[in-house]
């Protein structure tokens, strides 16, 4: 019922609008324009650019094939007009509908007609009356629409009635522009495209049939051509060919059912790649074990090492690689992998089974190689592989070994080696070459040490040594006594000190004229060493000649030359020399530190003077037996005593001073103004600066007002207030004086009062302060005690 009164009060609105408007004028009439080549300028020039692209293009009538002459083509539309009478106003509007375009418009198959519109039609529209009598004119421009196209839409009052109005449209004129030049050459270009990308989707297909995922050797160059593949599927498909060339009403190369079964192609590609990929470690793995299970080793073995390079951490290809090596008869790589393997890797336990077993066999190809050297006497290597078979061992845990027999082979090994050793050391000894058979004792000794619990207790190393340092000795006392027949002492006794060292360390029968022979050689070089300590003495090269002196003792005692009469002599020369030229020196540096003090004096530098003549008396008493006279360094260090007792009492206040440690500082000070006047410090050509000027002057301001205070207790007022004055001057804090100005106050006062002066209390304060601002506080403390003495 509700749906019934809606449709009717609809019907009766409509009713009602109707019979309110009339229709005053209406005309329909079709326009066709030819478009061809003509000379001309402006938009004609524009029009002519398009007609020759399109016959350039080779375009062709809908109807068939290319035309002889220059392309052209036909704009058709449905002009209608009218006018409607809305009472007292009148509607007018002008259209275009159903425009098309027609003649040599296709390309390639795609119909050009929507970019050959022009850009817009300039035209007038005039109003008439009756009579034709223009009542209004209307010059406009309107874009074209492919779809159509209002000229006019206007509503002006209707001020004469039935007039028989109409409307005209004259002057029409198509205009094309370098945009619709632009917009046609895209167009040709987007077909043009179009085809150039069905060839690319059917190489693509091409291309990508041609990827194999099982070419596990080229899978880096078939993922990278994927992409390439990919990265132009993409860019086809953002070329949008679908939309800009109504694919879905005229594809004439099916170029989305191509898209679609490209984009298929390459996602199956990419999956099947990709899972390769992913998988890569195990697919050489794969490849190497069955290239292994055909007997192609070195195949197999490149491949186990892809599998390493793709993933590091993949122990079975490393467990295999170690396999390989092992066939190789390279033990030690192959130990070094499975020791990786074993204690730097997460494995499953099958791979773990099968490394435990290589590792096995490797360390019984160790015992074996081990045993088999051994018996070819080969000792030095045999060893080298028992010790990576105990290493093996160490390193792997839970690698079944037998330590028996690895100790018995290793222990065969090492004696056969040491006594080889041994051989060949004694056959050196024999032919003389000491050096050599020397190095090879010490190195047998070395491997003795190395293979204790085997070679424990020999003594066929250390004999072997101690026979090639005997002959040694030997050596060394042949040629001491031939350099001591030719007088070379030095020499001589540095053979025979060297034959004494071995004789020291070794256990061999000593020679017994060797004692005698070394002292025979150390005489002449004793008295040297004494006549070369005499000159140094003489040069004053006390420290060289203290050493050759002490050197000379200890050979005395070492070549028993302590009773020699010769070399006593010469002993005692060289020390008298150093003793006399020590107090030589004494007596030169006694002088110079006492002139050094006698210029002090003259400087009034008195502490400093003190201290050099006790450095002229100290160097004297350290060497009393030279006995250099100090007594005039004593006179004059005892002249000068006051006078440093009064510089060192000033120096004092200053570092008392410094330390803020001020009222030590003063009483200091008094106690030196107190000295300097009792011992008449003033003969000595030091002037004294009283306390208040030293405080006035001194740079540390609470110093200064310390002393301030010190006057005040003394009830010295006026030094107190003039010292206090400079102070404030200086820039003192005048908060910090508060309390000894109003000390200063209530003592003025007090003194004034004693002294019954008649001046007013104000002008006693103002007196004592000069009227200075900063001594405010002592003039009202003055005035207030002043006051308070009055009532009394």
């Amino acid at each position: 019922m509700r749906q019934a009164v809606l449709l009717f009060l609809f019907l009766w609105a409509a009713c009602s609008v109707q019979a309110q408007t009339k229709l005053v004028f209406e005309e329909t009439r079709p326009e066709a324009y030819l478009m061809r080549q003509v000379p001309n300028s402006g938009s004609q020039a524009n029009l002519n650019n398009i007609i020759n692209l399109l016959d350039q293009a080779n375009v062709r009538a809908k109807g068939g094939g290319r035309p002889s002459r220059k392309p052209e083509f036909t704009l058709k539309f449905e002009q209608q007009a009218r006018i409607a009478d809305a009472g007292e106003q009148l509607q007018l509007k002008v259209q275009l509908a159903k425009l098309t375009v027609g003649g040599d418009v296709l390309y390639k198959g795609f119909d050009l007609s929507e970019v050959l519109l022009p850009e817009k039609m300039s035209y007038k529209v005039n109003l008439l009356q009756g009579q034709n009598k223009v009542v209004k004119v209307y010059d406009r421009t309107a874009t074209f629409r492919p779809g159509g196209m209002v000229l006019l839409e206007e509503t002006i009052p209707d001020t004469a009635a039935n007039q028989n109005y109409q409307l005209k449209i004259e002057e029409k004129q198509l205009v094309y522009t370098p945009e619709d030049v632009h917009r046609v050459q895209e167009r040709l270009r987007l077909v043009e495209d179009y085809f150039a990308a069905n060839a690319a989707i059917a190489g693509a297909l091409q291309e990508a049939g041609r990827l194999m995922p099982d070419d596990i050797d080229r899978i880096t160059l078939h993922d990278r051509k994927l992409y390439e593949l990919e990265e132009l599927y993409t860019h086809l498909k953002g070329n949008k060919f679908n939309e800009k060339l109504k694919l879905q009403q005229h594809d004439p190369q099916r170029l989305n059912d191509k898209l679609s079964q490209l984009q298929q192609v390459l996602q199956e590609r990419r999956r099947a790649i990709n899972f390769v990929l992913a998988t890569l470690d195990q697919q050489f793995y794969n490849r190497g074990v069955s290239l292994l299970r055909n007997g192609n080793r070195s195949a197999a073995q490149a491949y186990f090492q892809k599998s390493v390079e793709v993933n590091p951490k993949f122990a079975p290809s490393h467990v295999q690689l170690a396999h390989v090596d092992f066939l190789s008869g390279y033990l030690q790589e192959a130990a070094g992998r499975l020791r990786d393997v074993l204690t730097r890797m997460r494995i499953d336990p099958e791979t773990e089974e099968m490394a435990m077993g290589l590792a096995h066999d490797i360390y019984s190809s160790y015992i074996s190689q081990g045993s088999s050297l051994t018996s070819r006497g080969d000792f030095h290597q045999a060893l080298d592989a028992y010790a990576d078979a105990r290493e093996l061992c160490s390193a792997i845990g839970g690698l079944r070994c037998s330590l028996p027999a690895l100790n018995d082979g290793e222990g065969r090994a090492a004696t056969g080696a040491f006594r080889a050793m041994v051989d060949r050391g004694s056959g050196l000894l024999s032919r003389n070459e000491l050096r050599e058979a020397e190095r090879v004792a010490q190195d047998a000794l070395r491997f003795q040490q190395e293979y204790d619990y085997v070679l424990h207790g020999a003594r066929e190393a250390s004999e072997l040594l101690g026979q090639v340092k005997f002959q040694y000795y030997l050596q060394y006392i042949d040629q001491g006594q031939q350099a001591l027949s030719q007088k070379n002492y030095a020499e001589a006794l540095h053979q025979f000190e060297a034959a004494l060292e071995l004789e020291q360390q070794y256990t061999f029968k000593p020679v017994q004229e060797l004692p005698g022979l070394a002292k025979k050689a150390a005489k002449p070089v004793l008295l040297s060493k004494l006549s070369q300590g005499y000159e140094q003495a003489m040069q004053n090269q006390l420290t060289a000649a203290r050493d050759i002196a002490a050197e000379a003792t200890a050979m005395q005692e070492q070549y028993a030359l302590l009773s020699d009469t010769e070399v006593l002599a010469k002993a005692k020369l060289l020390r008298d020399r150093i003793f006399t030229q020590e107090c030589i020196n004494a007596q030169a540096s006694y002088d110079k530190h006492f002139q050094n003090a006698k210029n002090l004096v003259r400087e009034k530098k008195y502490i400093a003077a003190d201290q050099a003549y006790q450095a002229a008396i100290s160097g004297a008493e350290a060497l009393p037996s030279c006995n250099i006279a100090t007594f005039t360094a004593r006179d004059g260090r005892a002249a000068i005593a006051v006078a440093v007792n009064y510089q060192r009492k000033l120096k004092d206040v200053n570092r008392l001073v410094s330390s803020n440690r001020y009222t030590e500082a003063i009483q200091l000070y008094e106690e030196a103004e107190g000295h300097y006047l009792a011992n008449g410090i003033s003969k000595f050509g030091l002037d004294h600066i009283v306390l208040f000027n030293y405080a006035k002057d001194n740079r540390k301001q609470a110093f200064t007002a310390a002393v301030v205070h010190y006057f005040a207790g003394k009830r010295e007022e006026e030094a107190a207030v003039q010292l206090l004055s400079s102070l404030l001057e200086r820039g003192y804090a005048k908060g910090k004086t508060k309390k000894v100005q109003e000390q200063l106050g209530r003592q003025l006062a007090t003194k004034d009062a004693a002294l019954a002066l008649e001046e007013d209390a104000k002008v006693l304060a103002a007196q004592h302060t000069a009227n200075k601002k900063g001594l405010k506080k002592l003039r009202k403390a003055y005035e207030k005690e002043s006051r308070r003495l009055a009532r009394m």
